[in-house]
C-alpha cells in the first residue's frame, strides 16, 4: 500500500508558491512600486466603491489612478523646485542656527563640528539635491517604466482587489477567518491613517501656515509652511520639531518677539490642534492603530526600509499588537473551557 506524505492540493500549493517566490525575487527593484500601490488601493477602495455607484467599476478604478499619479508627480515636482530653489537659504538659517548655540557655549550638546564645516552646510545641501536630480534623469527610462507599472497595478487592484481577497479567504476554517478578518482590519486601518489622514492634516498645516507666516511676516511664507506641512507626514513629533527649530532660529537672531509668536499661536494652530484633536478624532472613525505605536513603527521602519518603512514598519507593528490580542482572547477562552470542564465534573 503506497503512503504518499504530502497531498496532491498540498503539491499545487507548493507549485503556486514556488512560482510567486520566483516572481518576487525576479522583480524586487519593483517590490516598492508594488507595495505603495497595494496600500494606495486599500487606502481609496472606499472612494472607489461610493464612485462604482454611479461610474463603471473600470472608469472609476482608472480615474483614482490618475488622480493619484498626477497629484503625486505634481506634489514631488514642486517640492523639488521649492526646495531647490531655497537651498541657500535653509543652509543659512542651519548655519546662523549652529553657530549661535556654539556662541552661546552650549555647543556640547551638538555634534563635534567646526565653524568651517558650518558655513559650507548650504554649498553642501546644494550639491545633494543636485546628485538627487542628475540620479533621477539618468534614469528616466527607468522611473518612466515604474509609474506605467504602479498606475496598471493600482488601476487593477481597485478593480479586482475584493474579488482577489474573497478568493484568498474563502477556503479558511471559521476561526483562521476570524484571525485573518480582524488582521485586514487593523491593517487596511492603519494603511488609512498613514495615507488620507496624515496627508489631510499635512494639507491643513500647510494652509493654516500661509496666512500665520504671513502676519509674522518673517522669511520666505511658502518655504516654512511647505515645511510645517512635510513635517506633519510625521506623528506628533514631526511639526513640533520644525516649530522648535524655527523658535530655536529666531532666538539666535535675536527676533525675540516672533519667537513668542511661534511658540504660543503657532504651535497651538499648526500642530497641537491636529496633533492631539484632528488625528485622534479622525483615526477614532476608522479604530486605527495608536498614534504613538505608529510613530515606533515609522521609526523603526525607515532607518531598515527606506520609503516601504511609511508603510511596512506600522503595518507589521499592528499586526503584532492584533496578534497578542488574538492569542491572549484565546488563550482566555481555553482557561474558560478548562474550568468549565473541570466545574462540571
Amino acid at each position: 500500500m503506497e503512503i504518499t506524505l504530502i497531498s496532491e492540493s498540498q503539491k499545487l500549493w507548493f507549485l503556486i508558491g514556488a512560482i510567486f517566490l520566483v516572481a518576487i525575487i525576479a522583480f524586487w527593484p519593483l517590490m516598492t512600486v508594488a507595495v505603495w500601490a497595494v496600500a494606495l488601493a486599500v487606502a481609496f477602495m472606499p472612494l472607489h466603491k461610493r464612485l462604482s455607484r454611479s461610474l463603471k467599476p473600470s472608469v472609476s478604478a482608472a480615474l483614482i489612478t490618475l488622480i493619484v499619479v498626477f497629484t503625486v508627480i505634481l506634489v514631488v515636482s514642486i517640492s523639488l523646485n521649492l526646495l531647490y530653489a531655497n537651498m541657500s537659504e535653509i543652509g543659512s538659517m542651519i548655519s546662523s542656527l549652529g553657530m549661535s548655540i556654539q556662541n552661546a557655549g552650549i555647543s556640547s550638546f551638538l555634534p563635534s563640528s567646526t565653524a568651517s564645516q558650518l558655513t559650507s552646510i548650504p554649498q553642501m545641501l546644494i550639491q545633494s539635491i543636485l546628485q538627487s536630480l542628475v540620479g533621477m534623469t539618468s534614469n528616466l527610462l527607468q522611473l518612466l517604466i515604474q509609474v506605467v507599472i504602479f498606475f496598471l497595478s493600482l488601476s487593477m487592484l481597485l478593480y479586482f482587489g475584493e474579488e482577489i481577497w474573497d478568493t484568498l479567504t474563502s477556503n479558511l476554517s471559521p476561526k483562521l477567518s476570524s484571525a485573518v478578518e480582524k488582521m485586514a482590519r487593523i491593517s487596511g486601518d492603519t494603511i488609512y491613517s498613514l495615507i488620507i489622514i496624515q496627508i489631510s492634516a499635512a494639507v491643513i498645516a500647510f494652509i493654516l501656515a500661509i496666512p500665520f507666516f504671513i502676519l509674522l511676516g518673517y522669511g520666505n511664507v511658502v518655504l516654512f509652511a511647505f515645511m510645517i506641512g512635510l513635517a506633519m507626514l510625521i506623528p506628533l513629533i514631526g511639526a513640533q520639531f520644525i516649530i522648535i527649530l524655527m523658535t530655536l532660529f529666531l532666538i539666535a537672531t535675536g527676533d525675540m518677539k516672533s519667537a513668542a509668536i511661534t511658540v504660543f499661536i503657532g504651535y497651538p494652530l499648526l500642530s497641537g490642534w491636529i496633533d492631539f484633536y484632528y488625528r485622534p478624532v479622525m483615526m477614532g472613525k476608522r479604530v486605527a492603530i495608536n498614534p504613538v505605536l505608529m510613530m515606533i513603527g515609522i521609526f523603526a521602519g525607515l532607518p531598515f526600509m527606506g520609503v516601504l518603512g511609511f508603510i511596512i514598519g506600522p503595518v507589521l507593528i499592528a499586526l503584532v499588537v492584533t496578534g497578542y490580542k488574538i492569542l491572549e482572547e484565546e488563550m482566555h477562552e481555553s482557561r474558560s473551557s478548562t474550568t468549565s470542564d473541570t466545574g462540571s465534573q
